[in-house]
């Protein structure tokens, strides 16, 4: 064998093993790596189990547990609406609670439940103490229907969004209009009446209100017998029949109306504000 095949030979033998130890090399480097990466991910979950645990423990003493904040008053606003024994029923609060713990959101959302609360704002008040603030119904008409529980005809309320509210025990009812010619009307408390035509005459009743005709205008009746229309009769006696739609253009013509009969000193009898034009109206003779 020449010298120069021999050289070569050599070198071969040479890179191979210079290859094979370098892998596994590599090798040992990539298993010492993962294992020190291992105990490192294992320190860093145990720590954060330990800070979890340590966390809490340290919240349930000093805060979920702690009688210092357990719950000693509870304060409703607006005071003696409603009894306080009703309201921590329904909001489901006990005395000895502690405050962290208390669920508000659900809280609020079961106060609102109760027929004459249309809203309801829950707060914590530190170290014993929660406030309830409720906004009441409003009952602005009232209407006498069938009683879906008991079966029996009876006299209830409806607020502005047309909810049906049930007169409190030993309550005077108060003098409010009346609407008539829904029947066969089945009412439940806490439920919404869902009439276009009880819809609109509501919207006339608030519109009323938020103008100068609420000083010369008491609605007594409001009759839906009609369905393309709205018969209003005041105390008075006067009949004020309404159409569906364009509130506020019927608002403005019935208060010329009544401003062009108060110069003429003579008391309306009649008006038809349904057509587009030339309002019908008659007077008392």
């Amino acid at each position: 064998m020449s010298r120069r095949l021999r050289n070569r030979t050599r070198q071969k033998q040479i890179n191979i093993l210079h290859t094979t130890t370098t892998k596994r090399h590599s090798r040992k480097q990539m298993t010492q790596a993962g294992i020190w990466c291992a105990i490192v991910l294992a320190m860093i979950v145990s720590v954060g189990i330990g800070l979890h645990f340590g966390i809490n423990f340290a919240l349930d003493r000093v805060l979920y547990t702690n009688p210092l904040y357990s719950l000693n008053k509870i304060e409703i606003d607006p005071p003696n609406h409603f009894s306080p024994r009703q309201i921590r029923q329904a909001a489901g609060l006990e005395p000895g609670e502690n405050l962290w713990t208390l669920n508000l959101p659900q809280i609020t959302r079961d106060l609102e439940k109760l027929p004459y609360v249309s809203s309801a704002k829950v707060e914590r008040r530190f170290p014993d103490k929660v406030v309830i603030h409720i906004h009441e119904r409003v009952p602005v008409v009232k209407i006498v229907g069938l009683n879906i529980d008991l079966g029996t005809r009876e006299t209830f309320y409806l607020d502005r969004d047309c909810i049906v509210l049930k007169p409190r025990e030993n309550e005077t009812l108060p003098l409010l209009p009346e609407v008539i010619g829904l029947t066969n009307a089945e009412l439940e408390p806490g439920t919404r009446l869902d009439q276009e035509s009880l819809r609109r005459a509501l919207e006339i009743l608030d519109a009323m209100d938020h103008t100068s005709l609420h000083t010369s205008i008491d609605i007594r009746s409001i009759d839906l017998s009609q369905p393309l229309s709205i018969t209003m009769v005041t105390r008075s006696d006067m009949s004020v029949t309404f159409r569906l739609d364009y509130i506020d253009t019927q608002m403005f013509r019935l208060k010329q109306i009544i401003d062009y009969a108060t110069n003429l000193q003579r008391t309306l009898h009649t008006v038809d504000l349904t057509p587009d034009c030339n309002v019908p109206i008659t007077f008392y003779e």
